[in-house]
């Protein structure tokens, strides 16, 4: 493949193949995915110019190349019912455009942009529907599903051999009743050791008990230390048992990414649940990770030995118990036969729990809590001070979401990668194919999270927002996740009432608690919980006058630049090569991609502020402001520099020394 001409002003292709070997080779070495925005055929031109001489070979007189990102910008014509619809439309500027020599004979290029108004990375371009479809020698080489559907008779055939070949297969292996499978799947933890091992960059601890016996294998790769590292806050983690015939109590623990993502970071593969296993596991984990002293809540099912060993070894961190355990322990305990109540009473018992759980304040724990004192079940009374009102703060939601615990109150997210898991790993013949299919699922969920990580960059709302709106500035500094919370927040921001409005915080109407709320914080679950602006907030800013939007409510884990320079789909991805044509720049163009974002970024907030203050100002001075901001862009427009001097708006100045712009020079 000839790399000599290359894309760039002036540069001519002698034939429209090797007109589009070069279109293929910018783009995989650019990561930029083209669209042909516009072309016209040489039939269609020389009915324009009957006289001009062009060559019938080339196909096209005129093509324009462009970003996937650009072209005409989509309007939706509907009414926003369905708000989460997104288009790659951006208004990217970058183009190519293609036109005939004087003599008909080449393709010229005529005119090239190369920035863009969005992220350029690798990941992003391989993830995109074009590159993930499969080439044609792939599809050859492929078991043919195509072929399969082209000719019906062929297609029974083929299914006909596949079913002959499992019915010679299951006569050849003899009959085993349900027990005697299970004994073939006994858990081998010591196959799995070698499998873990070969993993790149993968860490494996071997956990014996002192007569030297194997009792549980603790694994982490590279991909799940570096989400934790990033991500460390909440640890969710929780046990699956059954893997198809195999009983081996696997430990999944997760985290919550800056897109709500569920990033599995952790394995353990244990022969029993023994409180010391858990309690070394769980020291490894401490070991091998540093970020673990930046745990802040760790959720589990709330097993007793679990909920010991976890305060134990990370003292740092608040344990949360589960919601739904909660509620089933709540009826597995409460029975007539245990606390010898009637069936009445049992009912009372449980919906008195019920609400309990559910208490929002310490005022409402408390009413419930006398009326479960006056139901007069000593037994019930005595189980409750045994198990559970000591550690009200690990299960009371209005408690749990007191730190920073993003409103997760069960373990479902476990449960639904489990669930997965399970699913993808199937039938397995031994432990060491087993954990061979297990490695499989797992990079098939994670590659599943990695293409909507770059969506999300890829791809914008579909109804726009006001470019001047507190939505707006929200949208470009945070993720899809944390962007959606925020949108409703504000959104529900226009309904809040005050009971008592000071000069620094004020008491919105609650329903269920009595809280407090200034310009920068708020006693409600959400902010404590998701350290994202709240309704109150945002109301109390609204009623003094201050900017709705304010980058400084929000944590830096929900925003997309910690997103984009944390996540490993982005990390990994290697940068675009430096152009080969001398007139380009020399930097790579993902670099001056992100520079050029950074600075759009700023300058963007600054011009917000500087629109919101002449809007602000009074009405006989806002024809001045907006004459000087005028003059201001037509003066770069043209390439000019500006030159601002502060005056004394109470002074009466010359007529001739009111403008505060000059223009210096012209470069």
């Amino acid at each position: 493949m000839s790399q000599a001409t290359g894309f760039r002003v002036g540069a001519e292709f002698s034939s429209y193949s090797e007109l589009h070997r070069e279109y293929r080779r910018y783009q995989k070495d650019y990561a930029v995915q083209l669209w042909t925005r516009h072309s016209r055929t040489i039939e269609a031109q020389r009915r324009r110019a009957p006289k001009r001489p062009m060559n019938d070979a080339l196909k096209f007189a005129e093509i324009d190349y462009a970003c996937i990102h650009g072209g005409k910008l989509f309007k939706t014509k509907g009414s926003g019912k369905r708000p989460i619809q997104r288009t790659n439309k951006m208004k990217c500027p970058c183009v190519i455009k293609l036109r005939l020599t004087a003599d008909g004979d080449k393709f010229v290029v005529k005119e090239m942009n190369e920035s863009h108004n969005h992220t350029v990375q690798q990941a992003e371009q391989e993830r995109l529907p074009p590159q993930r479809r499969p080439d044609k020698a792939v599809r050859e080489e492929a078991p043919s599903v195509l072929s399969l559907q082209t000719n019906r008779a062929d297609a029974r055939e083929h299914l006909g051999n596949v079913a002959d070949q499992v019915t010679q297969r299951e006569e050849n292996v003899p009959r085993k009743d349900k027990w005697s499978a299970y004994k073939i799947h006994r858990t081998d933890l010591e196959q799995m050791v070698p499998a873990l091992a070969a993993v790149k960059d993968g860490t494996v601890v071997v956990v014996v008990s002192k007569a030297n016996v194997l009792q549980a294998i603790y694994f982490q790769d590279s991909s799940m230390k570096q989400t934790f590292e990033k991500f460390p806050e909440v640890v969710l983690m929780d046990a699956t048992y059954w893997w198809d015939g195999l009983r081996l109590p696997t430990y999944l623990l997760l985290v919550i990414d800056g897109n709500g993502e569920s990033e599995l970071v952790c394995l353990w593969f244990m022969q029993n649940e023994e409180r010391e296993t858990v309690k070394q596991l769980l020291r490894i984990f401490k070991q091998k990770n540093p970020a673990a002293e930046r745990i802040r809540a760790v959720m589990s099912s709330g097993r007793p030995c679990r909920g010991e060993v976890v305060s134990e070894v990370l003292p740092n961190s608040r344990l949360l118990t589960c919601l739904f355990h909660t509620l089933r322990t709540f009826r597995g305990d409460v029975t007539a036969e245990k606390l010898h109540v009637t069936a009445g009473q049992r009912n009372l018992l449980l919906q008195i729990l019920h609400n309990m759980c559910y208490a929002a304040s310490a005022e409402e724990y408390d009413l419930l809590y006398h009326q479960l004192l006056d139901t007069n079940t000593q037994r019930a009374i005595d189980y409750f001070h045994k198990n559970w009102h000591d550690k009200r703060s690990q299960w009371v939601e209005g408690f749990k979401h007191e730190t920073e615990s993003y409103l997760t109150s069960t373990i479902n997210r476990v449960e639904a990668l489990s669930q997965k898991l399970r699913t993808m790993v199937g039938k397995f013949s031994d432990s060491a194919s087993f954990v061979r299919d297990l490695l499989k699922a797992i990079d098939s969920l994670r590659t599943e999270c990695d293409y909507r990580a770059v969506r999300m960059f890829q791809k914008a709302p579909v109804v726009a927002l006001e470019a001047s709106s507190a939505a707006s500035g929200y949208f470009g500094l945070l993720t899809n996740f944390a962007f959606c919370r925020v949108q409703s927040e504000l959104e529900e921001s226009q309904w809040v009432t005050f009971l008592s409005v000071e000069a620094e915080h004020a008491q919105p109407v609650s329903r269920r608690r009595a809280i407090a709320a200034g310009q920068a914080s708020c006693q409600c679950a959400f902010h404590t919980s998701m350290k994202l602006p709240c309704r109150h907030i945002l109301a109390f800013r609204q009623l003094r006058g201050s900017d709705l939007f304010e980058p400084s409510l929000c944590s830096s884990r929900w925003t997309r630049e910690h997103y984009l320079r944390n996540h490993p789909v982005f990390r990994t991805s290697p940068p675009p090569p430096e152009a080969s044509s001398p007139v380009k720049p020399a930097e790579a163009p993902s670099q001056r991609v992100t520079v050029q974002q950074e600075r759009y970024r700023q300058a963007f907030k600054v011009a917000q502020k500087l629109s919101s203050l002449a809007a602000e100002c009074p009405a006989e001075e806002f024809d001045d402001c907006l004459a000087v901001m005028t003059a201001i862009t037509n003066i770069w427009a043209r390439g000019g520099q500006v030159q601002v001097t502060e005056l004394n708006v109470r002074s009466s100045a010359p007529p001739n020394e009111s403008s505060d712009v000059e223009e210096m020079h012209q470069n």
